[in-house]
């Protein structure tokens, strides 16, 4: 590497000439600039500025910051410019990736800084790779680490074998992310707290959050105003004023709405940096009920919204209460008030309620009127809702035929949404698949990944999605390879764009847990499963039938090991999940009654595995009919108790 981007200054009063030294291979080069810009332009909190911690007084800005250009020829050795530029570093900063792992130009710039400034003082940033994944055997080349960050200098200059731990943030998306990866890269670079950065940071986004929504507001308004002087043109004059006065006053009543959600009920005694988000949401409810009475279909948007969120949350009741009291203004909404209708739809599902569910999916249609060639993909989405809701339900021939309308729909649809014609597909192949139709299934969920990767990109979270609906197609027909081959691309997508305690990770992981332990690969099986039941746990906060599904498989892998007493337990955990899920009984409380009987089985016990086949059975018939795929199924596992341990799938 030959030059660097800023002048060096004077050294005074034992000053540092760069507050850092950026040290990475020439294939990071776009995340090195990046990270450069991203460091020297970060204003540090006004009130933390000229505090003093153990790398000196803290600065307004972290300048200048050094990062070499390019890669010195083969036959070089570095520059007495970068030996210079690296003794007059405050920092060294090492962008981490196999490559530069291999590079012997960042090793030898570690070995460097280190001989001179010791090994506190060096900061890893992960771009790709795994740290330490080189003392794995068969993983050596995804090692991240250059050798001279692994290992701490001896006293002789040289590395040692003493295992140094470099204070590390990762920017990838699936790690810390950029944000949070540059805000613990300047908590090292100034000693500050992490914590504290963060905190002064939320607050500055907290309060320019208010000025950008304001002025998006009028924005919107003033974007608005001009369509309206368009129209103006082909439309009468007076006319148009009086649908311009009528759509002004519409918008000033969401931009009324929208900025007094921030006000404060009391400001003498209310905190503002302590409330929250359940709290701006109940008050939005209220608000648009109260407010906007006179405007329905704006109510109705918003109050759809607000429900939106609250199920995305997991607050049900919260939902539906914000829903059901505003249902008059949603029913004098037309079309407007589909998607009101819909989210109602939506939590009475959710609650288990399917007959309120569908009832809504009914009122949202009456709601479009009975022209099917009018609002096509609101038309999509009704159908969608019904075949989940039909799902739920194991309604197989009308949820498929709900999912087939749905996808009529938004073909001749202007405005679907990408990739809405791939999730529909992927819906009915999951549908089909757990019906036992698996060939079908596949022309569905195939044609789905094949427009997720067309429209969407390789590695975008829905492409992830259709190859997890792949795996769990190949894995309910028995083919666990190919279902191991496709759940590990699922999880490849998903690592990269999720954060890590993601409930979406933990599905996936899940399935990879059932599949490995489907395979016998017990141990990699426990593992996923066990990560997947830490991020549910931290997700929900509670019991939820998620989390008792892969505790199923726990239970499972306890008892092939030997260890009877776990996997009940395990077992009567996973029924606490579900009960406190399903409300009532589910077709999971059936099969989780059919795979006891097989810890039991395997046990001895054979006296209670077939009173617990015999009542998982009845639940399973009683659910789901005698004649469903999965019935079928458990079925013939209960007759084949006797002849030893079975492979068992959770719905």
């Amino acid at each position: 590497m030959t030059r660097g981007d800023a002048e060096p200054l004077d050294r005074q009063d034992g000053a540092f000439a760069y507050r850092a030294f950026i040290s990475y291979s020439h294939r990071d080069k776009d995340l090195a600039q990046r990270l450069h810009r991203a460091v020297e332009s970060y204003r540090i909190p006004a009130k933390l500025v000229g505090r003093v911690t153990a790398v000196g007084e803290t600065p307004r800005r972290l300048r200048p910051i050094f990062r070499d250009r390019e890669e010195l020829p083969a036959s070089g050795d570095l520059s007495a410019e970068l030996s210079a530029a690296l003794r007059q570093s405050q920092f060294l900063v090492v962008i981490c990736s196999p490559a530069a792992a291999a590079s012997r130009w960042v090793n030898e710039e570690i070995l460097q800084f280190k001989r001179v400034h010791g090994d506190a003082r060096v900061l890893a940033v992960v771009a790709d790779g795994e740290p330490y994944a080189s003392d794995v055997p068969g993983r050596e080349d995804r090692e991240c680490f250059p050798q001279a960050l692994r290992y701490r200098l001896g006293p002789d200059g040289d590395l040692s074998d003493v295992r140094a731990e470099p204070i590390a943030a990762d920017v990838r998306r699936e790690g810390d992310g950029p944000r949070l990866a540059t805000q613990k890269l300047i908590a090292g670079l100034t000693g500050l707290k992490l914590d504290e950065l963060v905190q002064r940071e939320t607050q500055r986004r907290i309060a320019q959050m208010t000025v950008v929504a304001t002025g998006a507001v009028m924005g919107m308004v003033v974007t608005g105003g001009l369509a309206f002087y368009a129209n103006s043109l082909r439309l009468e004059a007076n006319a148009q004023r009086a649908i311009a006065q009528r759509e002004a006053a519409a918008a000033r009543a969401a931009a009324d709405y929208l900025v007094g959600t921030f006000e404060l009920s009391n400001p003498a005694t209310e905190n503002p940096r302590t409330i929250t988000a359940l709290t701006i949401l109940g008050r939005s409810a209220e608000r648009a009920r109260r407010e906007l009475a006179d405007q329905p279909a704006i109510q109705a948007r918003l109050i759809a919204t607000l429900a939106r969120a609250y199920n995305n949350l997991g607050l049900l009741g919260e939902a539906q209460r914000a829903l059901e009291t505003s249902m008059p203004a949603i029913e004098h909404s037309g079309p407007e008030g589909v998607e009101a209708m819909l989210a109602l739809a939506t939590t009475y599902a959710n609650q288990g309620a399917l007959d309120k569910a569908l009832g809504a999916v009914r009122r949202a249609e009456t709601l479009l009127g009975p022209d099917l060639t009018t609002n096509p993909t609101l038309r999509a989405r009704a159908a969608v809702t019904e075949g989940r809701i039909l799902t739920s339900a194991s309604k197989v021939k009308p949820g498929v035929a709900a999912f087939d309308r749905a996808l009529a729909f938004y073909r001749v649809a202007d405005d679907a949404p990408q990739g809405a014609l791939a999730q529909v597909l992927n819906n009915r192949g999951l549908l089909l698949s757990d019906d036992g139709q698996y060939a079908a299934a596949e022309a569905s969920l195939s044609e789905a990944l094949k427009l997720c990767e067309q429209d969407l990109g390789p590695n975008h979270l829905s492409t992830g999605k259709a190859w997890f609906a792949l795996a769990q197609n190949a894995f309910n027909a028995g083919d666990l390879p190919k279902a191991q081959v496709r759940i590990a691309n699922a999880l490849r997508i998903e690592r990269r764009v999720l954060d890590k305690d993601n409930p979406i990770l933990a599905d996936t992981l899940s399935m990879q847990g059932q599949i490995q332990q489907g395979l016998g690969r017990m141990a990699e099986a426990e593992r996923s499963l066990r990560e997947a039941v830490s991020i549910y746990r931290k997700a929900f906060n509670g019991p939820h039938y998620l989390i008792g599904i892969a505790e199923v498989y726990l239970a499972l892998i306890e008892s092939q090991r030997g260890d009877t007493d776990a996997a009940l337990a395990s077992l009567a955990e996973a029924k606490r999940n579900y009960d406190a899920s399903y409300g009532a009984i589910h077709p999971n409380h059936g099969d989780l009654l059919v795979n006891r009987a097989k810890v039991l089985a395997r046990a001895g016990r054979l006296t209670e595995a077939r009173s617990d086949c015999a009542a998982g059975m009845t639940i399973l018939r009683d659910t789901l009919g005698p004649e469903a795929s999965f019935t079928r199924q458990m079925a013939a596992e209960c007759r084949a108790l006797a002849t030893g341990p079975l492979r068992a799938a959770s719905r």
